[in-house]
C-alpha cells in the first residue's frame, strides 16, 4: 500500500461520518462548557511551563564548560580524584 493509499480509508470513513449526521438530543449547561474551557486552558499552561522548564535545561547542558585540564568526563577516576574534589 502506497503513502498515499493509506489517507483514503480514514478520509473515507470521516467524510461518511460528517455526512450522516443525527441529532443527539443532548444538552450540556454552561458549567460542562465552563469546566472543558478551565481543563484546556489549565493542560495548555501546564505545557508551556514544561516546555520551558526543557529548553533551559537543554540550554544549560548545552552552556557547560568542562574544566580546566579535563580531557573526558571519566579523567578525574582514571587519576584517582573523586569526581567531587574538583568543584
Amino acid at each position: 500500500m502506497s503513502r498515499n493509499g493509506s489517507f483514503v480509508v480514514p478520509a473515507t470513513i470521516v467524510m461518511i461520518l460528517v455526512l450522516c449526521v443525527t441529532p443527539a438530543h443532548a444538552y450540556t449547561d454552561p458549567g460542562t462548557g465552563a469546566l472543558i474551557w478551565q481543563m484546556l486552558l489549565a493542560a495548555s499552561v501546564g505545557v508551556m511551563f514544561y516546555a520551558r522548564r526543557m529548553v533551559s535545561w537543554v540550554r544549560g547542558l548545552m552552556n557547560r564548560r568542562p574544566a580546566a585540564g579535563a580531557v573526558g568526563p571519566l579523567s578525574a577516576r582514571a587519576e584517582g580524584e573523586s569526581p567531587e574534589a574538583g568543584r
